[in-house]
């Protein structure tokens, strides 16, 4: 505890003319606290950061709240005066308290925090185990990615280990995929793995013969089970998982295309600010976006592996990713918690050149007045945008937030990673969750770099974009973990998981009238929440285009609609024309599975992970 402030305002004549401000001053922010009263002119304040309590006056408390954002003392004695009763014209007697709340830690500079994340001990980094492709029945775009990375292999001589999860379902696709594989190792001498259909099912036997508690589930988190008529993503994500365990991976899905590219005006350093927006840059077509700006001359598996694995504290001391104190201005301490010296970089992402990696596009309605312009330029660019086919996504500088927003690149799965689920699109993004809920402070690197992205064929995303908001399974199960989880205790990733099975089970136990109130609250929800964004956004844009407000109005309407209908509450990859009992049935069973796949995993995962590259050398 430190010594009690009793710290008040003397009020004291001041004359003297306004100061100049000057924006080069060192920069402070206040600490974030907890208050309990004492008397009517005096509070108990504890740090939330470092657990000290501090006596102070109301007035003084004041002063702190207002002075939250990192800025000029000059500054933040400009607003005290401005905006606490009786203060007005005491900058003297203000300042002299800043100074001795200065001196007490309440107030930090950003100098000091930047310094103070700086300190940490260096973390021992796992090897990279293989750069694993997940393909599915595309045999031209597997092969436009493998030629980029023989090119990449003529130019860094990488030398990677390679590994293609085929989850083709066409006999014809695979043997294509077999085809380029030897074509590639014949021109690259790369060493190289493929696993189809019979190489996951010897795999699957393997691990049950192993783990036989797992032996029930392990055919549907890798294999699939009986849900192989949907996208199964996730089927290939977890089985990389199983044969990268206690390493680190690459992940390249079949239309990804090298090299890295950035933005000419890409910055060095990493950027504080967590609620930082992506640049989004239209095209005229896919060649211009995957050509659009300059090409990383460096090795671009390199770049994300000597961040990857590493502690925040020891990241920020390397001149690519050092914190610059200015740019801390105008944020606030708790808008700065996931930047902690110790919190490990499990994974590393990066932007995408050409087509949008999602199946709807009402995010580009929610863009900043300067996208929004070049969105909307003319009416037959914006027919083209609100495809998302031929777009840039990505930042100029580098970043860390606690989820990856989307497929992580690189991953660091030395310490247990979880399980996705294996059916249904936004498997990305339920893995970061799961990550983020099993280490909590763990970190998501995003590069100012954007990988290549085209798509067999050219996708209408409009006709998606314009009906009512209806999300996936998996992105409810993402939401339920984000807004309705009680806070976990303990630090043991495994037994996190497996609170978070018990809590899907409790779902799935609902009755089915419980299940159905569930699902129409969620929808509910999520439309009323995005009417109210796409409303701000048209309010605030009345020089909009007409046709781009028309858009905007039919959201609107489609949301508002879907609002008061006493519809079923059909997820978005549900079948159409389901009823009540239909969407209970498929919430109950599909979070049921979610939840069985997360008590299996960690027996699962440990075993794989005490088999290092066996397990992958034995496909």
């Amino acid at each position: 505890m430190s010594t009690p402030l009793g710290y008040q305002i003397n009020y004291t004549s001041d004359t003297g003319a306004t100061p100049r401000i000057d924006p080069n001053a060192p920069l402070y922010a206040s600490e974030d606290g907890v208050v309990a009263s004492l008397s009517n002119s005096e509070c108990i304040f504890q740090v939330k950061r470092t657990g000290q309590t501090h006596v102070m006056t109301y007035q003084v408390l004041q002063a702190l709240d207002q002075s939250r954002e990192f800025r000029t003392l000059d500054e933040h004695a400009e607003r005290v005066m401005a905006t606490v009763s009786g203060l007005a014209g005491q900058r003297v007697a203000v300042r002299r308290v800043f100074e001795g709340l200065v001196g007490r830690g309440l107030l930090v500079s950003a100098p000091d925090f930047v310094q103070n994340l700086g300190h940490a001990a260096q973390r021992e980094i796992a090897p990279l185990r293989g750069v694993f492709i997940r393909a599915c029945d595309r045999p031209d775009q597997l092969a436009h990615l493998l030629a980029s990375l023989a090119d990449y292999e003529r130019r860094h001589r990488g030398n990677r280990n390679y590994v293609l999860l085929d989850d083709s379902a066409s006999p014809e696709a695979a043997n294509r995929h077999r085809d380029l594989l030897r074509e590639f190792a014949r021109a690259t001498g790369c060493k190289l793995t493929y696993v189809g259909a019979v190489e996951s099912r010897q795999l699957t036997d393997k691990l049950a013969r192993a783990v036989p508690s797992a032996a029930a589930f392990l055919s549907r988190i890798v294999l699939g089970g009986s849900e192989r008529t949907r996208f199964g993503g996730g089927r290939a994500w977890n089985l990389a998982l199983l044969l990268s365990a206690g390493a680190r991976a690459i992940l390249l899905d079949d239309d990804h295309r090298l090299p890295l590219r950035r933005l000419a005006d890409a910055r060095p350093g990493l950027d504080p600010d967590p609620a930082r927006i992506g640049e989004t840059l239209f095209y005229r077509n896919l060649d211009n976006a995957l050509a659009a700006g300059e090409e990383v001359d460096e090795d671009p598996f390199e770049i994300h592996l000597a961040a990857l694995g590493r502690s925040l504290g020891d990241l920020v001391q390397d001149s690519r990713y050092a914190i610059e104190p200015s740019s801390l201005r105008g944020l606030a301490l708790n808008r700065l918690d996931h930047l902690r010296s110790q919190a490990p970089v499990l994974a590393t992402q990066h932007g995408a050149c050409g087509a949008s990696r999602t199946d709807s596009a009402n995010w580009l309605y929610q863009l900043p007045p300067a996208a929004r312009a070049e969105f909307t330029r003319d009416r037959d660019s914006y027919l083209r945008n609100i495809e998302a086919g031929s777009i840039w996504y990505g930042y100029r500088q580098a970043n860390v937030r606690d989820a990856a927003t989307f497929s992580p690149f690189a991953l660091d799965n030395s310490v247990m990673l979880p399980c996705t689920n294996p059916s249904g699109r936004g498997e990305d993004a339920l893995f970061s969750c799961i990550t983020a809920l099993c280490h909590p402070g763990a970190l998501a690197l995003e590069l100012p770099f954007a990988v290549g992205h085209a798509q067999e064929a050219q996708r209408k995303r409009s006709a998606l974009t314009l009906a009512a908001h209806t999300p996936k399974f998996n992105y409810w199960i993402v939401d339920y973990i984000r807004r309705q989880l009680p806070e976990f205790r303990s630090d043991d990733p495994a037994q996190r998981l497996g609170l978070l099975a018990a809590h899907l089970h409790d779902v799935a136990a609902a009755a089915p009238g419980g299940a159905v109130r569930q699902l129409k609250e969620y929808l509910a929800f999520v439309r009323a929440d995005l009417i109210e964004r796409l409303q701000t956004q048209y309010d605030s844009a009345s020089d909009a285009p007409i046709y781009w407000q028309a858009d905007v109005r039919t959201m609107i309407e489609a949301n508002g609609k879907a609002l008061i209908a006493n519809a079923s509450p059909r997820l978005g990859d549900w079948p159409e024309g389901v009823d009540d009992a239909a969407c209970a049935r498929l919430l109950r069973e599909e979070t049921d599975q979610l939840a069985q796949s997360c008590e299996a995993w960690p027996a699962l995962w440990t075993y794989a992970s005490g088999q290092g590259g066996r397990l992958l050398g034995a496909v």
